[in-house]
C-alpha cells in the first residue's frame, strides 16, 4: 500500500516526571514536541507508578476528554465525591473509563498502603464535546489476553469491552511465551499505535523494548512477534 510510514517512539524520548508521590513517564503532552503532543486522538499516556498508600493529586476536574485508567499492577481506588457509585476499586488487569462530558471531579489513589500501583493514564479526544459524563469499569479475563489480543474499549462494545466515545479501538496482550500474530487494521487509512509496557517485540522486523511506541499510518495487516512476558496495548484509530 502506497503513503505508508512508521514512527518510532523510543522509551528514553518520553518526559519523566517526579512527583513525589509518583513516578510518571510521559509519552504524549500538548506542551512535549510537536511529534510526542498527540496520536490521531490519542493525546496522553502516562505511564505511572505510585508509592504504597499515595493520595494521587486530590479532587480534581476534567471536561471533555475520555479518561482511561488501564491497572497493571496492584489496585487502583477511585473517588467521586458526587456519584457515590462510582467510588471503589479496580485490581490489574482491569480497565476504566470516564467520559468527562460536560465535567466530572474525581481522585485515584493507591489502595494499598503496603505495594505500588502501577498504571497507565490514557486520553482521548471524545467524537464531540459536550458529552454527558458517564463511567465504567471492567475486569479483564485471562483466557481472553494471554497470547492474544483482547478488546478492551471500543466505540461498539465489540467482544464485551467498554464503549468509549471515539472511534478507538483498544487491544490488550500479555505474552507467557515467545509468540507470534498478525493484527488487521478495521479498515484502510486507519492510525495504529503500539505502546510496550514490558518485554520486547517485533513489529513488521522493527524491535521494541519496555516504554517504547510505534506508529504505523497506511498499514492494513501487521506482524507482532512477541517474547516471553511482553505486555502491550494496540491502539485502532481513525486518521
Amino acid at each position: 500500500m502506497n503513503n505508508q510510514s512508521m514512527l518510532l517512539y523510543p522509551a528514553q524520548t518520553r518526559e519523566y516526571k517526579d512527583f513525589g508521590f509518583m513516578r510518571a513517564y510521559l509519552s504524549f503532552k500538548p506542551h512535549l514536541a510537536a511529534e510526542r503532543r498527540s496520536f490521531g486522538a490519542l493525546i496522553t499516556i502516562d505511564d505511572a507508578i505510585l508509592k504504597p498508600g499515595a493520595t494521587g493529586f486530590g479532587f480534581h476536574q476534567h471536561k471533555d476528554v475520555e479518561v482511561v485508567t488501564f491497572v497493571i499492577q496492584g489496585e487502583v481506588k477511585h473517588i467521586d465525591p458526587n456519584e457515590a457509585k462510582h467510588t471503589g476499586t479496580l485490581k490489574a488487569k482491569g480497565v476504566q473509563i470516564i467520559t468527562a462530558g460536560t465535567g466530572i471531579t474525581h481522585n485515584e489513589e493507591n489502595y494499598s498502603a503496603d505495594e505500588e500501583l502501577h498504571v497507565l493514564q490514557i486520553w482521548f479526544k471524545p467524537r464531540q464535546p459536550g458529552l454527558s459524563p458517564n463511567y465504567a469499569k471492567k475486569a479483564l479475563n485471562q483466557p481472553d489476553y494471554i497470547n492474544r489480543l483482547s478488546c478492551i474499549l471500543s466505540p461498539n462494545g465489540l467482544d464485551g469491552s467498554l464503549v468509549i466515545q471515539q472511534d478507538a479501538f483498544v487491544y490488550y496482550h500479555l505474552a507467557t511465551s515467545d509468540n507470534s500474530l498478525t493484527y488487521t487494521a478495521k479498515s484502510e487509512n486507519r492510525r495504529i499505535f503500539i505502546y510496550l509496557i514490558a518485554g520486547n517485540m517485533l513489529i513488521n522486523t522493527e524491535k521494541l523494548t519496555k516504554g517504547d511506541g510505534c506508529g504505523l499510518i497506511g498499514y492494513r495487516n501487521i506482524e507482532l512477534i512477541t517474547s516471553t512476558d511482553a505486555e502491550f496495548l494496540l491502539f485502532d484509530l481513525k486518521d
